[in-house]
């Protein structure tokens, strides 16, 4: 499986002391940390097919939100205490204690008692001392959590080749495409993509072709046209109708505010 690592930039624009950890393993793409404060401007988060975890530590408490994917720019909840802790899953991956479905997380923050990932797990969180030492503890957890949780697996393989074939056409494979080469209806195909991902494939694709030109857009000066068709848009148009659709913003708005961001 492609192991990509979804973006949030409007987090990543406005919060403070941003940190980040890359995972290769148990589905995780990567681990975050950033510090939050009362003057900070509202914070959307954007399309990316996947599901988010964050704990947000204060002195006495610590608020743990779970996260699935938006439709198109809207408000995230991180609580109000000033640091966050966060695990984002890769794309289509991520498995969920039996208390929460993914139905209960789409275009949606869900407030959740985060021991449900491991006993103990918020407060030991809350005491680590570093970045690093939280990871350690939820990867941990974590693993315990996923051995009794697992799909079936037939209906993981089937979703984890659908996803593969969408990386790999960047999102212009179609339905009846992937009944042929699986010898499964296109009808079974939805419905167990849908269970995994709460969402369709083509949703899904939809969601992966954005995160992917949004990834080009910071490593790549390419004209209109040319970001258009790396990233498996039909043409300049629907790109940017896309765009503006799951940003909020118009591409060249975007960019001018990318510009502004010191890392």
């Amino acid at each position: 499986m492609k192991n990509i690592m979804p973006m949030q930039p409007y987090v990543q624009m406005n919060v403070k002391d941003y940190k980040l950890r890359k995972s290769m393993e148990l589905g995780v793409s990567h681990y975050y940390e950033f510090a939050l404060n009362s003057s900070m401007p509202v914070i959307d988060a954007v399309p990316d097919a996947s599901i988010d975890l964050l704990f947000n530590i204060g002195d006495n408490k610590v608020k743990t939100y779970v996260s699935g994917t938006v439709f198109k720019a809207k408000y995230w909840e991180m609580g109000e205490n000033d640091i966050c802790f966060g695990v984002r899953f890769q794309p289509g991956q991520g498995i969920l204690p039996k208390e929460i479905s993914i139905d209960m997380l789409i275009n949606n923050d869900l407030e959740i008692d985060g021991d449900i990932f491991g006993k103990g797990l918020t407060e030991q969180i809350a005491l680590a001392e570093s970045m690093d030492e939280r990871y350690s503890l939820f990867r941990t957890a974590y693993q315990k959590m996923i051995e009794k949780e697992q799909l079936s697996d037939s209906k993981k393989n089937i979703v984890d080749y659908m996803i593969k074939r969408i990386y790999e056409t960047n999102g212009r494979i179609v339905i009846g495409e992937l009944a042929e080469e699986t010898n499964y209806s296109s009808c079974y195909l939805r419905r167990v993509f849908r269970e995994k991902n709460g969402i369709s494939p083509k949703q899904f694709a939809q969601y992966i072709r954005f995160q992917s030109l949004l990834e080009k857009n910071e490593k790549q000066k390419l004209r209109y046209d040319e970001l258009a068709l790396e990233c498996g848009y039909y043409d300049e148009p629907h790109m940017m109708k896309e765009f503006k659709l799951y940003s909020g913003v118009t591409l060249e708005k975007y960019r001018k505010l990318r510009s502004k961001t010191i890392y």
